[in-house]
């Protein structure tokens, strides 16, 4: 388990949560795999939680190293 501020990733269940504020939260499935917290009372979203977020999230990170290398040069 990796945790850093608002961040949190499980290794093992490949999961990440992002977070903004404790509390009473309901869960809505955004996409399959990705779901929103949102407050119950002000409809505000407060975390992210993405299952496989290692294929999830791989084409958004392999185009942010392309834009760096091709910054670079």
């Amino acid at each position: 388990m990796i945790e850093r501020n608002n961040v949190r990733y499980d290794e093992r269940a490949d999961i990440l949560y992002i977070h903004g504020r404790e509390g009473p939260a309901l869960s809505e499935e955004l996409i399959p795999g990705v779901n929103l917290d949102v407050d119950a009372e002000s409809g505000e979203v407060v975390g992210i939680e993405i299952h496989e977020a290692s294929k999830i999230l791989a084409p958004l990170l392999e185009g942010m190293e392309k834009r760096a290398k091709a910054a670079s040069l």
